[in-house]
Parts: C-alpha cells; structure tokens; sequence
C-alpha cells in the first residue's frame, strides 16, 4: 500500500474512534471524559506528575495541594512551550504555592502527552519512584493514562484528574479532541 494509503487508514480509524461515541451512544456522549476507571483517593504517593497543557494552571495547583496535605512527597512538571505548557511556569507557580525546591523537578523538554510520559518515566525510575499521582485534566486523564501504563506498567499509576476549565462549549471541545486524540494515540499502540 501507498504511503498516502496508509495515512487514509489510520485517518480512518481516528475518524472512527471519533465517531464511535457518537454512533453507540448519541450525541450526548462527547460530553463524557474518555473512561479512565475509578479514581481512588491519592495516600502515599512518592510524586505528582504534573502534565503541561494546564493553561489555567488547575493541574499544578492540584498537585501542591497534594504536596501541602503530605499525600505526595514531591512534584515533577513536565513540557515545554509557554503558560502552562512550560514546566519552568509550572514549577514557579508550584514553589509559590509552598513546594520545596529539593521536592520539585522540572522537564522542560517534552511537545506532546507521549513525550511528558516517556521522559518523565526514566528520571521516575532513577530516582526509585514507583508510586506515581498523575495530574491532568479530566478529559486528557484516559490518553496519558494509557501513555504511562504502557511505558511503564511496573509503576502504580493513581489519576488524579482535574475538572476541565473554561465554559462549556470549551469544555465540550476538549472533550472532542481528546477523544480523537485517544483514536490516534490507539491506532499507534501508544496508548
């Protein structure tokens, strides 16, 4: 098959994972979180990691209060770009917020989901982590669970998801987007 063959498949199959919520249960169902399970109370966790795209910055004040209330011991933020895509802006508003600067590391490299997961895990393991609170918004929580337990299956995933920000309609976009972001992120076995 034809490299343009290929790329019309796996649209295909985006285009279906899309559209699959939307055929099995009408059009209600893009207001729904792609299913991640049940969240279970955060205690005990070694460290919150912290996934840029927080626009709002809801993930990482989520996470210090995590730190505050002693349920993690540490904060990692992830990601590059500016606002809350960038770990460095992350990291400041989690050091405002009262987390230590020994209990914060930064990766400030990663683009996308695949990437904050991937680079994080090698500095989680390094460091002996190997119960981890994944903070990120309720409709991202389904596609970077599915990152991390595939990139590392030997470490305790928790989700720890944040209420999406904004208005509905910006919600509902998110929603959306996610979903077919999980099609994709399925179609190419990371997730």
């Amino acid at each position: 098959m034809a490299g343009g063959g290929k790329a019309a498949v796996r649209v295909s199959w985006v285009a279906l994972g899309a559209a699959g919520p939307l055929i099995g249960f009408g059009l209600a169902a893009v207001t729904l979180d792609p299913p991640y399970g049940p969240v279970v109370p955060v205690h005990d966790a070694q460290v919150a990691l912290v996934l840029s795209g927080d626009v709002d910055y809801r993930r990482v004040e989520r996470a210090v209060e995590l730190y505050r209330q002693g349920r993690v011991r540490a904060l990692m933020v992830t990601g590059a770009g500016v606002g809350g895509d960038s770990a460095v802006e992350l990291a400041k508003v989690a050091l405002a917020g009262g987390v230590a600067a020994t209990d914060l590391v930064v990766e400030p490299r990663s683009v996308s989901t695949r990437e904050n997961v991937l680079r994080s895990v090698d500095v989680l393991r390094r460091r002996g982590w190997r119960r981890i609170a994944l903070v990120t918004s309720s409709s991202h929580m389904r596609r970077a669970l599915g990152v991390a337990r595939r990139a590392a299956p030997e470490l305790e995933w928790v989700a720890v998801p944040v209420p999406d920000p904004g208005h509905a309609r910006r919600i509902y976009r998110a929603r959306v987007q996610e979903w077919v972001k999980w099609g994709w992120y399925l179609t190419r076995g990371w997730a």
